[in-house]
């Protein structure tokens, strides 16, 4: 359902900006996007790797969708950011496969990574957990040693500057219910604005 709303809003030469919800969200809109852009490339901030092909015997998984997008666009098309946490197994499969991984930083990385994705479309999917929980208490894997709310504005802004073509992007695992002081939707609401005020002009 979300991969044929999504045709619907490209073909109406829309910006799709998902909001999560599971990580597994982004799934169908990668789907989505490559029928559109089969040369896209895909950005990923995150704490997590999100490579495994299963988790607890579900292939359809918060756990499992840049595994996905691996397979559909090709690894080498895939750049992560911000990274702390996976199995042992997803660390080698980024490593054979030729995936782009950077580990722990964000923003600092992504000076010398937009530079070699000029010119081309580019998704970018955003796991608020990439933020340490001091800033995001309200999701539902948090991991300690993150990175702040103003890297991630950070890297908002170098991505908005860049000499790319956004054609969509999503902002997932907000978890409201999990934080009474509100901050994780506080934080969240600043970086949809940002997607929405930098990115969708550049579509």
């Amino acid at each position: 359902m979300v991969e044929e709303y999504v045709d619907t809003l490209l073909d109406d030469g829309k910006f799709p900006l998902g909001l999560g919800g599971e990580h597994l969200l982004s799934w169908p809109i990668f789907k989505a996007m490559y029928k559109k852009h089969p040369n896209m490339a895909i950005i990923h901030i995150d704490a997590h790797a999100d490579l495994r092909e299963e988790y607890e015997g579900e292939v359809l998984s918060h756990s499992t969708p840049i595994r996905k997008a691996c397979g559909l666009i090709g690894p080498e098309n895939v750049y992560s950011f911000g990274i702390r946490s996976g199995m042992r197994e997803e660390f080698a499969y980024a490593k054979k496969s030729g995936m782009h991984m950077h580990k722990f930083d964000v923003a600092e990385p992504l000076k010398n990574v937009l530079p070699t994705l000029a010119g081309r479309p580019v998704y970018v999917t955003i796991d608020i957990d990439v933020l340490d929980p001091a800033h995001a208490p309200g999701t539902g894997t948090a991991e300690a040693g993150g990175i702040t709310s103003k890297e991630l504005l950070e890297a908002q802004r170098l991505i908005s500057e860049a000499d790319i073509q956004i054609i969509g992007a999503d902002l997932v695992e907000v978890a409201p219910a999990y934080d009474p002081s509100e901050q994780t939707a506080i934080a969240a609401s600043k970086f949809v604005r940002e997607m929405l005020l930098g990115w969708v002009h550049k579509k």
